[in-house]
């Protein structure tokens, strides 16, 4: 499996590519690619998992830039534009493919890539995911088709499939996610352990949503005004986590009643406000204790924690590892 991308971003205008078949690997790989060319800066960051490669891009291009690429295999492409928009079109077409914009993203399959893709807006920030059938039946089992339709169908045609007819935005929830796998604070084994986790559930999520397995969630209707204000709450959640947090607290933050902070909360975040804040509070505190070498009782008093073996179990319970383990 090889890729081939053509681009003055590149040295020598071109960079290949190969991946292990299927993109399976015992191995967490890393390459990052600096970009300093033709008033484009930044990086791309590589991430070759079992049965996933993941690409994030971290990219300065006032004027936008554009690259040829052409992979020998078929592959499924899961991609979070998280600022600026991008295009794929193929040499045998006149109009795109795909088009993602700013806080979109499409999951999509391709049994040949030839084409070209174009990338507009600064900076620009994506996250990608690529994996094959192969990642599909190791997931779901060889009769996938049965359950996934639409992707068997795509694959037994040979033709190019867009899931979603428009791309579909970032919600709150996702994007926080999103954002999780991209900071991943671990190293070594813990680190792949943590993404591969991560991205097959999510990955599996919206794979059965893409063929309408998911039981429709609660459609979200809310005027602008609410929206707004259920941000004041989230920003507030992040900024008092070392406090208690109460509904009434909340509520006055909001302005609005209790019954409607709860309902609106889970209809915007997907999950109910103490759900929430104790994840908001367990992977802060994993941050603190990786990244600012905090002990656990320190970090456990910076999230509200005044017993650490409340925390402790609390974190176990959230994160599925207890944060003893974050030290080794």
């Amino acid at each position: 499996m090889q890729s081939v991308l053509k681009s003055d971003l590149f040295e020598d205008s071109i960079y290949q590519r190969k991946y292990p078949k299927d993109f399976f690997t015992s191995e967490l790989i890393e390459n990052w690619i600096e970009i300093n060319s033709k008033g484009v800066s930044g990086t791309i960051h590589e991430t070759q998992l079992d049965g996933i490669f993941m690409v994030h891009k971290d990219i300065i291009a006032p004027k936008g830039y554009h690259i040829e690429v052409s992979n020998d295999f078929p592959m499924f492409a899961l991609h979070f534009e998280i600022t600026g928009s991008y295009t794929y079109t193929p040499f045998e077409r006149k109009r795109p493919l795909l088009r993602i914009g700013d806080f979109q993203y499409n999951m999509f399959y391709l049994p040949l890539t030839n084409g070209l893709l174009q990338y507009t807006g600064t900076p620009r920030r994506t996250l990608e995911l690529f994996f094959t059938s192969g990642l599909i039946e190791k997931l779901v089992g060889q009769k996938y088709g049965q359950v996934l339709r639409k992707i068997d169908g795509a694959i037994e045609q040979g033709r190019p499939c867009v899931f979603w007819k428009q791309p579909r935005p970032i919600t709150p929830e996702l994007g926080r996610t999103i954002e999780q796998i991209i900071a991943c604070p671990f190293s070594g084994q813990l680190k792949r352990t943590y993404l591969e986790s991560k991205i097959t559930t999510l990955l599996l999520e919206l794979l059965l949503d893409a063929n309408g397995k998911n039981n429709p969630g609660p459609r979200i209707g809310l005027p602008q005004s609410d929206l707004d204000r259920l941000h004041m709450v989230e920003l507030y959640i992040e900024t008092n986590l070392n406090k208690g947090l109460n509904i009434p607290e909340l509520t006055a933050v909001a302005g609005f009643n209790s019954s409607k902070l709860k309902r609106d909360f889970k209809s915007v975040y997907g999950t109910t406000i103490f759900k929430y804040i104790t994840k908001l509070r367990m992977e802060t505190a994993s941050d603190l204790i990786v990244n600012k070498c905090l002990t656990i009782a320190q970090a456990a008093h910076e999230v509200g924690y005044s017993n650490p073996q409340h925390f402790t179990k609390a974190f176990k319970r959230t994160l599925g590892y207890l944060p003893s383990e974050l030290k080794r």
